[in-house]
């Protein structure tokens, strides 16, 4: 009865080592990343960071943006130009919260915003923003090209 307790003791411990040495959550832990309010990817809980400030925008915020219409459209995937310049907390802009370009690192001013790609795919909820850069880098691209 005792090398019963013992194994399974045993057994129990090996998978708490396991699990915190292998970066896998164990279940009373929570995640690294939903404890620090970052988001990987498509989040489960609805949280996603701003790309301007990095601020975690909870259910119900959104990322002010401009969607042009037209784009063009390949394999069921829809491309179209868009205008990102802010969450709430970085937009209208102030000074408590700069606002980054995650392209060139730079503080964008007042007036500048981000310049990105956005695609949807028919059927699908889930949609995708690719950043280019903001008003500031992309006009040294043109005007050294």
């Amino acid at each position: 009865m005792v090398y019963i307790g013992l194994f399974l003791l045993a057994v129990l411990l090996s998978y708490l080592a396991l699990s915190l040495l292998g970066g896998n959550s164990f279940w009373f832990y929570k995640n690294r990343s939903s404890q620090e309010g970052k988001s990987t990817g498509a989040s489960t809980e609805g949280l996603y960071t701003c790309p301007l400030c990095g601020h975690v925008l909870h259910k119900g915020q959104r990322i002010k943006s401009i969607v042009f219409q037209g784009g063009t459209e390949s394999g069921g995937v829809k491309e179209q130009v868009s205008h990102l310049l802010g969450c709430p907390y970085c937009y209208p802009p102030n000074r408590e919260n700069p606002r980054i370009c995650p392209v060139c690192h730079g503080t964008l001013p007042p007036e500048g915003y981000l310049i990105a790609r956005f695609f949807t795919r028919k059927g699908k909820r889930r949609k995708h923003v690719h950043v280019l850069g903001c008003t500031e880098c992309r006009k040294e691209r043109r005007t050294s090209s």
